[in-house]
């Protein structure tokens, strides 16, 4: 796990205080990814996925904001482990469409429920309120951030 400086003059600094939350759940949600033999970036994937249907590996790098010539290497690990299979699209052979397998529902659900019990524990600190507020706040900025990629 990360260790961060504790100096109380650092806490004057939201970017920090941002970072080390940031930080500290994504290196929790990664121990439940790895144990399922995946990356947390993998995850995102499978959602889409999962949420799409068969969809090209353009169009799923495109969603997940993935680049195209490192997509193909994500997309390996997941198929080597059985969770999305790829088979050529019958309109356009230069193609490939992707789809969620059975297994892929199944660690995406037991994730699904492992997230959430880290999601309790994470923001346990926070009352409900807050959650969601912090939420909406966050949403507010990740917004704005992808507004301003598209005006660039």
């Amino acid at each position: 796990m990360a260790t961060f400086a504790r100096h109380e003059r650092l806490s004057d600094y939201t970017g920090f205080l941002l970072r080390k939350v940031s930080t500290a759940s994504f290196e929790q949600f990664a121990a439940i990814a790895a144990e399922h033999g995946i990356h947390p970036m993998h995850f995102g994937m499978l959602v889409v996925l999962e949420s799409e249907g068969d969809i090209s590996q353009r169009e799923l790098a495109r969603r997940t904001g993935v680049d195209p010539s490192t997509l193909v290497g994500r997309l390996d690990v997941l198929e080597e482990r059985g969770l999305v299979e790829r088979k050529r699209c019958e309109h356009d052979r230069r193609s490939n469409l992707l789809r969620l397998t059975d297994a892929g529902r199944e660690t995406l659900d037991a994730m699904r429920v492992e997230a959430e019990e880290l999601r309790r524990r994470f923001f346990a600190p926070l009352t409900e309120e807050e959650q969601a507020e912090l939420h909406r706040l966050l949403l507010k900025l990740a917004n704005a951030i992808e507004s301003e990629g598209a005006a660039s």
